[in-house]
Parts: structure tokens; C-alpha cells; sequence
């Protein structure tokens, strides 16, 4: 005696419409998970040109500061040669 029940053509017709939905779903999670990783990365791409602009930023200012201690220093040692 066969305790399976048999499949009808509509469970069939069923079960590969379920099993292209799965499919399709898959396809749309891992599209989304690669979208999401490329959003993390375009925003970590920000962020460390972000910092990058900052240490510039200081480096010039460091740079500029400097500049003008030295022309302090250079008109102070002329005001007193002369």
C-alpha cells in the first residue's frame, strides 16, 4: 500500500512555480547584499578622503605658520643688523 499521496499536475505546476520564487528571491537577496557592501565601501571611500583632506588641511596650516614664524624671525635679525 502506498502511503504517499500521488502529485497532482497542480501541486507539480506548484512546486516549480515555489521553487523559481526561491530562486528569484536568492537572486534578489544576494543583489541586495552586494548593493549594500558597495554602499559601504562608496562611504568608507568618503570617509578616508574626508580624513585625507583634514591632514592636509593641518599640514598647510602647519606649513603656513612656520612660514610666517620664519619671516618674523628674518625681519627681526634685519631690523637688528641695521
Amino acid at each position: 500500500m502506498n502511503t504517499t499521496p500521488e502529485l497532482t499536475r497542480d501541486d507539480q505546476t506548484d512546486l516549480i512555480f515555489r521553487s523559481d520564487d526561491m530562486h528569484l528571491l536568492n537572486e534578489a537577496l544576494a543583489r541586495a547584499h552586494c548593493y549594500e557592501r558597495l554602499a559601504e565601501a562608496d562611504a568608507e571611500r568618503r570617509a578616508n578622503g574626508a580624513r585625507k583632506v583634514q591632514r592636509l588641511e593641518r599640514r598647510a596650516a602647519r606649513a603656513a605658520r612656520r612660514a610666517r614664524r620664519l619671516t618674523a624671525a628674518a625681519l627681526a635679525a634685519a631690523g637688528r643688523a641695521a
